[in-house]
């Protein structure tokens, strides 16, 4: 696990004490009109599903998330349907699945800021002295290679991590809970981007945190993306 994804667990541990599950940030509240409609390019969602095993490390499960993904595809395309946005679908098909495609290193790079997001706007000891008051992140310019190949001028990232407690972490909490000693269990942890492809600005940022949810079944997914939605730009 790097640091950076280390210190963000920390992070969402912290947020989830606070008892709230999502918080909006952003530089616009409103983007278009209906006479005035804007083309949103619905990135590939970077979605994770675990298990929490009883030492407290994730192993990822790989048909949760191919599950997972599915599910949130269509629960986004169902959320956007609600605005006054053109929706355009990121064909996946036609992309290069070369790990240093630009589409690729965009994904990278979304979670790496988010994850920057979350750490230093989220957490007031970690907070950036030019930016404590200020909403100023962006995935810079080479989000143009979206504009310029999918004909948008918007570009919705999605990261979601979701871990479920195995058999043998959730006795620990149970014995735990008899000796007083709180131990984690499994957590849902994301973030979505709204992003100017014009200039790479992040126009609209959510992040969820909260130890619930279950995006392994069409109810738990769809519940999810309406939460990590809240709040989405009119």
């Amino acid at each position: 696990m790097s640091l950076q994804r280390g210190m963000l667990w920390l992070v969402v541990v912290g947020l989830l004490v606070s008892g709230c599950q999502t918080i909006s940030l952003g530089t616009r509240e409103h983007l278009w009109t209906d006479s005035n409609n804007r083309r949103v390019l619905l990135m590939p969602a970077d979605i994770e599903l675990s298990v929490l095993n009883a030492g407290g490390v994730t192993e990822p499960n790989a048909a949760w998330t191919e599950k997972a993904k599915k599910l949130a595809f269509e629960s986004l395309q169902e959320k956007m349907g609600e605005t006054s946005a053109t929706l355009v679908s990121y064909d996946e098909k036609s992309a290069n699945p070369d790990p240093d495609s630009d589409e690729v290193q965009l994904l990278k790079l979304h979670q790496a800021v988010g994850g920057s997001i979350m750490l230093h706007k989220f957490f007031a000891p970690l907070a950036l002295p030019t930016k404590k008051e200020s909403f100023d992140w962006t995935l810079g310019p080479a989000v143009a290679t979206l504009r310029e190949k999918h004909a948008a001028d918007y570009g919705l990232f999605v990261f979601i991590r979701d871990s479920y407690a195995s058999g043998g972490r959730a006795a620990a909490i149970f014995i735990g809970a008899v000796l007083g000693v709180g131990i984690q269990g499994g957590t849902q942890v994301g973030f979505a981007s709204l992003v100017d492809l014009k200039s790479g600005e992040i126009v609209w940022f959510n992040r969820l945190a909260r130890g619930q949810g279950d995006m392994r079944n069409e109810k738990g997914a769809t519940e999810t993306i309406a939460l990590l939605l809240n709040n989405f730009p009119k």
